[in-house]
């Protein structure tokens, strides 16, 4: 009986893990989208480059989001980050500062820094 009971709590040890594992993995690649979005201004916190006809793209989170547009200005309203071009050439803007850009350059992606 002793045996019986030591395998069934190992069993249910072993599905609460798995359970566990399931959830945490699933929130983890949620967390890998990084919300970005087309505003008519910069927001808050926010990494925003300005494109030649006024629109302002909204990058947010950590790490890569790729855009293919052309871009004329640049604000970190928060962390730094580089604005990288097709020709693999990039514009850093640091946080909380303000710069203009390449226009003439097609963006490839930008990348926040945190």
């Amino acid at each position: 009986m002793q045996l019986l009971k030591k395998h069934v709590c190992r069993i249910a040890v072993a599905l609460a893990l798995g359970a566990g594992t399931l959830v945490g993995g699933s929130s983890t690649a949620s967390a890998a989208v990084h919300p970005q979005y087309w505003n008519n201004k910069c927001d808050y916190g926010r990494a925003c480059i300005y494109d030649t006809d006024g629109r302002v793209f909204n990058a947010d989170g950590c790490g890569n989001n790729p855009i293919r547009e052309n871009f004329d200005y640049a604000k970190a309203y928060g962390n730094s980050f580089r604005v990288w071009y097709r020709n693999n050439t990039w514009d850093l803007v640091p946080a909380w500062s303000e710069r203009t850009l390449d226009s003439s350059n097609l963006t490839a992606k930008v990348e926040v820094y945190c």
